[in-house]
């Protein structure tokens, strides 16, 4: 594995251009599954494992990792296909939302460099199977599909929060009331979360899947926005985007958005699981506002109220 990771780390820095690397698996099916390597931080055979009494089934039990205990979770399991045999099976370490986790898959197979135009969403039978966890698809130039999942989703599944918890203290105030936000996310778990947060803050707001979605859905605006004879931050006021999305990534979303003089200096917020002060520098450099990683309510909260409050107050001192 150490001349796979030497790949991972020489090849992980194509946020911007539109492009992404892809990490491909197999859980012991027909199927090709990938993790954007972004996301990797190790492959490695299999350690002790230590279990954990009452788990979930589909958490094998924790590993030590340089002093670091982390959860090892079946993936194939998770996804509805049954248990992993761990005979000869592979461990990928992650890292979403500031938080590792092991997962087991049947063996590693190579890294592929794409651009993020040949991703696309799923279609409908794919994405209502293996229990929703497929949140994009790719093709191989052989044809073959690559199944890429909504690890979100998984994670959410397997360690549930009450809304109670989550969303606890996240209230509407008149700096966000009102406020319409362009959700752009191709995680249903993800687009969830955000809704649920922007409800309670009192904003209103439509959701995309996909970069391309989303900057249809600017140009389209925009286009309303002229006919009314209205600026177009008097229809929106927000964006929170995530940097993965099938057909453009984030980052190329919102080189665009700030490329064009129509949109003004529109807030947006970056929403990702994508840790790490990269890709906060290089969403600076391309525009971003501000980073949010996945899922803090009580920080998204913060950012947005920040956002906005001092235009609120300014406002309010006209008066």
């Amino acid at each position: 594995m150490s001349n796979l990771m030497a790949e991972i780390d020489q090849r992980t820095r194509l946020a911007g251009a539109n492009k992404m690397e892809l990490l491909m698996f197999s859980l012991g099916t027909e199927e090709i599954y990938g993790i954007n390597v972004f996301k990797i931080r190790e492959v490695m055979k299999i350690p002790a494992i230590t279990k954990i009494p009452d788990s979930d089934s589909r958490i094998l039990g924790v590993v030590n990792l340089r002093g670091e205990n982390i959860p090892l979770v079946d993936l194939r399991q998770s996804i509805g296909l049954g248990p992993l045999d761990k005979e000869g099976a592979k461990l990928i370490i992650t890292e979403y939302n500031d938080n590792k986790q092991g997962f087991l898959v049947a063996s590693v197979d190579r890294i592929i460099r794409m651009s993020w135009d040949r991703v696309n969403v799923p279609p409908p039978m794919i994405r209502t199977s293996r229990q929703g966890a497929v949140t994009a698809v790719t093709k191989l130039d052989d044809d073959r599909m690559v199944l890429i999942l909504d690890v979100e989703k998984v994670l959410a599944e397997i360690s549930p929060r009450s809304d109670d918890e989550t969303y606890a203290g996240i209230e509407a105030t008149p700096a966000t009331k009102g406020k319409h936000v362009l959700v752009a996310d191709d995680s249903l778990v993800a687009r969830k979360q955000l809704v649920k947060a922007l409800d309670r803050l009192g904003m209103t707001y439509e959701e995309v899947s996909t970069g391309k979605e989303a900057w249809e859905r600017m140009k389209m605006h925009a286009e309303r926005a002229e006919l009314l004879g209205k600026d177009f931050q008097d229809i929106m006021q927000l964006v929170l985007t995530d940097i993965e999305m099938p057909e453009m990534d984030g980052f190329t979303f919102t080189k665009h958005v700030r490329s064009d003089g129509r949109f003004g200096n529109i807030p947006i917020l970056m929403h990702s699981s994508l840790s790490g002060t990269c890709n906060v520098e290089k969403g600076k450099v391309v525009g971003v506002t501000d980073y949010v990683t996945k899922f803090d309510a009580q920080h998204l909260r913060k950012v947005i109220q920040r956002i906005f409050e001092p235009a609120e107050d300014a406002a309010n001192s006209k008066l």
